[in-house]
């Protein structure tokens, strides 16, 4: 069952798309199933939030999606393309530049300043205005003034919107988010949720979103529940 406003198939193209996907791990005897006969399209621009209790496969379908796992069944498709037909080089090709990630955990480099963290996507890429694009960013997500600020130094407020910086300076066409305001109190909570938007609308970014935030998850264009492995 899919919740809230979906978007119009006819009007958008397929960013991702999922066929038949399961997951299973096995020990040799016996097969522990965490994702089941998952079938899904994304179209591009939306904003889709999974939800469901934790333990019910979202994290892993979350990785899937973004080629970062590979299933045990069926198939993922980027803008109609296969994935598993790609090497891991070429899904790293693909993914540079045009997926961004925000987690949880921010995962930033502690050895690089709120400026450095930013730029490093641009600098992977070859990018010549890596500094003014990075800087502008962090302008972008109320930062300015902190861009020499190392992530220790930081609220987690502030390195979580370090971190959508990161994500979104490459004007990446696919978002994927992964419990992005778990850790922040309400007051960043919301903050960097009215940033995410912002930024999704205005660079019309395709964003994926695993959530428990319920404020966050009725603000997608549309909402998909999970529970044991499958879509309800």
């Amino acid at each position: 069952m899919t919740e809230g406003e979906g978007m119009a198939t006819t009007e958008k193209s397929v960013a991702i798309e999922a066929k038949g996907l399961a997951k299973w791990v096995s020990d040799g005897n016996d097969k522990l199933s965490i994702l089941q006969d998952i079938n899904l399209q994304v179209q591009t621009g939306e904003s889709l939030a999974m939800v469901g209790p934790s333990g019910c496969g979202k994290s892993t379908l979350l990785g899937l999606l973004a080629g970062l796992d590979t299933p045990s069944e069926g198939e993922v498709y980027w803008a109609g393309e296969a994935i598993a037909s790609l090497s891991e080089e070429q899904r790293s090709l693909r993914r540079n530049g045009r997926f961004g990630f925000v987690f949880q955990s921010f995962q930033l480099l502690p050895q690089l300043n709120a400026l450095e963290n930013v730029m490093l996507p641009l600098e992977l890429r070859g990018d010549r205005d890596a500094k003014q694009k990075a800087q502008s960013m962090l302008s972008e997500v109320g930062l300015a003034g902190r861009e020499r600020h190392f992530p220790a130094t930081l609220s987690g407020g502030e390195q979580q919107r370090v971190a959508l910086a990161r994500a979104f300076v490459v004007t990446p066409d696919l978002l994927f988010a992964d419990e992005p305001t778990g850790s922040l109190d309400y007051e960043s909570g919301a903050r960097v949720m009215e940033l995410f938007f912002n930024l999704q609308k205005s660079l019309g970014t395709t964003l994926i979103i695993v959530t428990h935030d319920e404020s966050l998850s009725k603000a997608c264009s549309r909402r998909l529940r999970m529970q044991a492995g499958r879509i309800v």
